[in-house]
C-alpha cells in the first residue's frame, strides 16, 4: 500500500489537522480539510483555545497598555484623538481604551482586533508588536471567507482571496511586517525590470518557517524570486480563475524556525520575464506603481529609478483608498533630470502609496478618481 502523506498543518495555530474518515478507516470524499478545529476555521472569540489562561492573559495585557499609556503621557481622550488622525479607520475610543487596561475587556483575536492593537501601539511609539504579543486568545483566528470575483474584484479582494488560497498550504506564518523597502527598477517601455524587496518580520508565535510574497499583476510578466537572503524560494501559487492578469504566491522558507517575539531580516531579487501570451494584443504598461500597505508599519520605504533612455516628464506622488483603491490625493515631484525618486512614511497606516508618471510621448497624466483628502 502506498505510503500515507504527511499529516496537514493547520494554518492558524499550526497543529496537526484530523482527517475525516469514514467508518471503514478511509478518508472521507471531498475537499480535504484545512483547519484543526471550529476556533481556526469560524474565529469565533468564544471558543477559547486556551480557556484556564484567559483571565491571565487578559490582566498581563491590561498592565501592559496600562503601563504604556501612562508612559505616553497623554490622557485617554487626547490618545484617542491621535488614533482618529493617524489611523482612522483602526481608531478605538475612549470607553474601549479604558477597558483595555483596566482589564474588563480585551480586543478581539482576529485581523483586525490585532490592526487596532498596532495602531495603538505606533501612537504609544512602542516597538511594533510589543502589545500584540500580550494579546490573550494565541494566535489570530482567520478572516471570514473573503467575497467571490462577482462580487468584489478591486486588488484588496483580490490578494485576499490569494491568501485565503494559500492559507490550505500549511505551515505557520504568523508575523508582523515591522519595516518593508522596495526599490523597482523599470525597462524602457516603463514595465518593472526588477524589484530588490528588503523586510524585517516578526513572529507572533512559535515555530514560523516561511512567508509569502504576493506580485504580478502584469500578465505579461511572471515574476521570479532569486538572491535571497535569509529565506529561499519555494512554491508559487498563481490566482485562480482569472483569464486576464493574475496574481502570484512565491512561499519564502526561512532558513530557520522563529519562536514568538522573535525578529528577522529578509531580502531578494524579484525578476520579470515574459510569459507566453500567444496573439494577445500588447497594451502600453499603465505608467503607475502602487504598494498596498494592508496593516501598521514602523516605516515604508519605496524606490522608483527610470530608464536612462526613457526619463519621465513628469511625477506625482499619490496615495489611495485601502478599501477600494481609489486615489485620495496627489502631489508634483518632479525634478528635472532626476532618473531615480524615493518615498519614505513612517508609520504608515494601511492603504496604498506610491507615484503616477509621464513619459516625454505621454500627453498627459491621468485624470484623478476618487475623493480629495484633507
Amino acid at each position: 500500500m502506498p505510503a500515507h502523506p504527511p499529516p496537514r498543518r493547520c494554518p492558524i495555530c499550526g497543529s496537526p489537522v484530523p482527517e475525516l474518515l469514514s467508518p471503514d478507516g478511509r478518508r472521507r470524499r471531498g475537499r480535504p480539510r484545512v483547519f484543526c478545529s471550529p476556533r481556526c476555521r469560524l474565529g469565533d472569540r468564544r471558543l477559547s483555545a486556551r480557556p484556564g489562561r484567559r483571565p491571565l492573559e487578559v490582566a498581563a495585557f491590561a498592565t501592559a497598555v496600562r503601563e504604556a499609556v501612562a508612559g505616553h503621557g497623554l490622557p485617554l481622550r487626547d490618545l484617542a484623538d491621535e488614533l482618529v488622525c493617524a489611523y482612522p479607520a483602526l481608531a478605538s475610543s475612549v470607553a474601549t481604551l479604558s477597558a483595555w487596561q483596566s482589564g474588563t475587556s480585551a480586543p478581539p483575536c482576529t485581523g483586525v482586533g490585532r490592526d487596532r492593537v498596532l495602531a495603538l501601539e505606533r501612537v504609544l511609539g512602542l516597538p511594533l508588536g510589543e502589545l500584540v504579543l500580550r494579546m490573550p486568545g494565541g494566535p489570530a483566528v482567520p478572516a471570514s471567507r473573503p467575497p467571490t470575483p462577482a462580487e468584489q474584484d478591486g486588488p484588496v479582494a483580490r490578494r485576499a482571496r490569494l491568501a485565503h488560497l494559500v492559507g490550505a498550504f500549511g505551515g505557520t506564518r504568523q508575523v508582523l511586517v515591522v519595516t518593508l523597502a522596495k526599490e523597482v527598477l523599470l525597462d524602457p517601455a516603463g514595465r518593472p525590470l526588477c524589484t530588490r524587496v528588503a523586510t524585517r518580520v516578526r513572529a507572533v508565535q512559535d515555530g514560523v518557517d516561511r512567508l509569502w510574497y504576493v506580485d504580478g499583476d502584469d500578465p505579461r510578466l511572471r515574476p521570479l524570486v532569486a538572491a535571497t537572503t535569509g529565506c529561499r524560494p519555494g512554491r508559487r501559487v498563481p490566482e485562480r480563475g482569472r483569464a486576464g492578469p493574475g496574481l502570484v504566491a512565491t512561499e519564502l522558507v526561512l532558513d530557520r524556525a522563529l519562536g514568538i517575539g522573535e525578529r528577522h531580516d529578509v531580502s531578494f531579487l524579484v525578476s520579470y520575464e515574459p510569459r507566453n501570451t500567444g496573439s494577445a494584443p500588447v497594451r502600453p504598461a499603465e505608467p503607475v506603481f502602487r504598494q498596498l500597505v494592508s496593516h501598521p508599519l514602523e516605516s515604508l520605504d519605496l524606490g522608483l529609478s527610470f530608464d536612462p533612455a526613457a526619463p519621465p516628464r513628469a511625477v506625482l506622488t499619490c496615495r489611495w483608498r485601502p478599501r477600494d483603491s481609489a486615489e485620495v490625493s496627489r502631489r508634483e515631484l518632479t525634478v528635472p533630470g532626476c532618473r531615480s525618486y524615493e518615498l519614505v512614511v513612517a508609520d504608515p497606516a494601511p492603504g496604498g502609496y506610491g507615484w503616477r508618471w509621464a513619459g516625454a510621448a505621454t500627453v498627459r497624466l491621468p485624470v484623478r478618481s476618487g475623493t480629495s483628502a484633507a
